[in-house]
């Protein structure tokens, strides 16, 4: 039986648009399409652009440079207090730290923001498409799925935009739409509570329900099933987060 020609690929900016407001349209278009790199680079690109953004703010603003370095110190000490970090350790990386000029500040923190970045986005689509191929027996290539990813990721730099506007506006690294603000005012990063309600953000659940209908499309089985398996994988990072101290 002949195959099918694939149709051509929709345009990022149609997939955009709609995975706002009708995200399994967003993802039905995805399936029996012609691959297409601007899916993920796009947002990829627009990504690396909120982390130098992020950093370049967080750079020359006094209170947020401040409470970043008060939240490693933190996080140092109770390394020292554990025995895993000696006090010459501490006190080397702390004098790096308060010494450091904005300029360095904004080379490594660029450097290391996009390839975490980087990292999120073709590790998060693995892991999409593992989920999707072992328990919803999806068909669709690794490639789909990080089309799937960098769509869905619009929602989360939208996100960022309002956390980044928030941290400003509220003078706090902590302030964000979601859990964060229940503890703002005395928000300790090394307490998995408040790490906890950190990641309980208004975008970041509105992302996983999108995801999981991506996940729904390109398996043809029902959402229900679908976005309750992409809050799982969603559960099991948050765990791994607060346990492995990942993204902070």
């Amino acid at each position: 039986m002949e195959e099918q020609p694939l149709k051509p690929a929709p345009s990022f900016t149609s997939t955009m648009a709609n995975v706002f407001t009708t995200p399994g349209e967003a993802f039905g278009s995805l399936v029996g399409t012609e691959s297409s790199v601007m899916q993920w680079l796009a947002p990829m690109i627009v990504s690396f652009v909120l982390v130098i953004a992020s950093v370049y703010l967080i750079s020359h603003n006094e209170t947020l440079r401040q409470q970043l370095i008060d939240t490693q110190r933190a996080a140092m000490e109770k390394l020292v207090a554990e025995g895993r970090l000696t006090q010459e350790q501490f006190d080397a990386q702390m004098d790096r730290l308060e010494g450091g000029s904005s300029s360095m500040f904004i080379i490594f923190g660029t450097i290391f923001g996009t390839i975490f970045t980087a990292l999120f986005y073709f590790a998060g689509a693995l892991f999409l498409w593992l989920a999707n191929k072992f328990i919803l027996k999806s068909a669709q290539p690794y490639g789909t799925h990080l089309e799937l990813y960098g769509v869905a990721s619009w929602i989360s730099i939208l996100g960022g935009m309002i956390t980044l506007l928030m941290m400003v506006g509220m003078g706090s690294i902590y302030a964000s739409p979601g859990g964060s603000l229940a503890v703002l005012s005395s928000f300790d990063a090394t307490s998995k509570l408040h790490r906890l309600l950190s990641s309980l953000n208004i975008f970041t659940v509105w992302q996983v329900v999108v995801i999981g209908v991506g996940l729904g499309k390109f398996s043809g089985k029902s959402s229900g099933l679908s976005i309750g398996i992409a809050f799982a994988l969603w559960a099991v990072w948050v765990v791994l987060s607060l346990f492995l101290r990942i993204g902070g």
